[in-house]
């Protein structure tokens, strides 16, 4: 499997990567890199919430929810952007070459802080022989194919994603190629799947568990476990092929996908099971809105999210998702006595994030992806 896309084959099927541009454009799509950093700014005001009030996820808050979205926003991106952008002389060692030096000098740099500053504490979940196991887990990132809360919040627990993330990478260079040879109905069909595997599964726990969606088994199985995501990827994938293919979707611009997606979160807690929540509910919105937003670079209409600073901190949001539970930590557990509003500590702590990511992303995660992201040339 030397090379990741191969065109297809049989009649009917979308023409190959060179012949509809998914591997020749040129046009590249900075609306959605824009749009990474709205998704790590949901998952930062979520767990705002959370430190400031530690028990509010027992229950179906909004707040909560908004969180979880952008953790599906995340997993639709990457596939959408990974298929869009993917070159037809590509190699799957040079994919995931790519992906190891994008995903781990920062997740191994924030993961050594996080556990020495436990180690100084001397708390018993670190020293403990399970709990060197559980955070050795998450340093290579198969600690949420384990169902136990010590190593699903094992190292730096935001890192949790990563683990998903590097099980879709793992099986790219095998999906792409059976994407790309779908046909245009076959793609349509494909999504549809994709986006009722999303609630399939959610469903099945919310009637096996019942409605009290807090068990911890339920957590795990629907929103951590990496196979459980995997639909939202390659939904993320069809959806990049349905865009290159030229097939039209209903017109929703990206301005009314997001009011959609603010809207099920706003109202579905009141009628959804918690199981629901974490990805099923919001899964069409976000697609929509993915869809929608790259279509505005693609058409070559106004975006906010092109805009040179939306680009900028897009460009840091991996790094921003990494370090924001330590900086919130520092910023926002000293003001929880004290009885803040997380919307009032959300403009306070998120400039201090954005500073400590962008120290990571020139620090370490750009000068990373320079060097190891390509192997160096030989000498004759």
């Amino acid at each position: 499997m030397r090379h990741m896309l191969q065109p297809p084959s049989r009649r009917g099927a979308v023409g190959s990567a060179r012949e509809d541009g998914a591997g020749s454009h040129a046009q590249r799509l900075p609306s959605l890199t824009g749009l990474r950093f709205v998704a790590a700014a949901g998952v930062v005001y979520t767990h705002s919430f959370l430190l400031m009030n530690p028990h509010a996820d027992e229950e179906l808050r909004p707040e909560v929810w908004v969180g979880a979205s952008a953790v599906s926003l995340f997993f639709i991106l990457s596939g959408y952007v990974l298929t869009y952008s993917a070159r037809a002389t590509d190699t799957t060692r040079a994919f995931l070459r790519r992906r190891v030096a994008k995903i781990f000098p920062n997740h191994v740099v924030t993961w050594c802080v996080v556990v020495t500053a436990l180690l100084i504490t001397s708390t018993a979940a670190t020293t403990s022989a399970t709990g060197v196991a559980a955070h050795l887990s998450n340093l290579v990132l198969v600690n949420t194919w384990i169902p136990g809360e010590r190593f699903v919040l094992a190292g730096n627990p935001p890192s949790w994603s990563l683990a998903a993330e590097m099980f879709f990478y793992l099986l790219f260079p095998l999906l792409l190629p059976l994407i790309n040879r779908l046909s245009r109905r076959g793609l349509l069909i494909g999504a549809g799947t994709a986006i009722a595997l999303t609630w399939t599964w959610p469903l099945i726990c919310a009637l096996i568990v019942g409605p009290d969606g807090t068990v911890f088994f339920s957590f795990w199985s629907v929103y951590l476990l990496p196979l459980a995501r995997l639909p939202e990827f390659a939904l993320g994938m069809m959806t990049a092929r349905i865009a290159l293919a030229g097939i039209r979707l209903p017109r929703i611009g990206a301005v009314p996908a997001g009011l959609s997606v603010i809207g099920v979160i706003v109202f579905g807690s009141r009628y959804l099971p918690q199981t629901c929540t974490y990805a099923a509910a919001t899964v069409l919105p976000i697609v929509l809105l993915v869809h929608a937003t790259a279509e505005l670079d693609r058409q070559g209409k106004p975006s906010l999210l092109r805009t040179s600073p939306a680009v900028f901190l897009g460009e840091i949001s991996y790094a921003m998702y990494l370090v924001h539970g330590m900086m919130l930590a520092l910023v926002v557990m000293p003001l929880r006595d004290r009885e803040w509003h997380p919307i009032a500590i959300f403009p306070l702590a998120l400039p201090l994030v954005v500073l400590a990511a962008w120290s990571l992303y020139r620090g370490v995660e750009s000068p990373c992806m320079r060097r190891f992201s390509r192997p160096r040339a030989r000498t004759a």
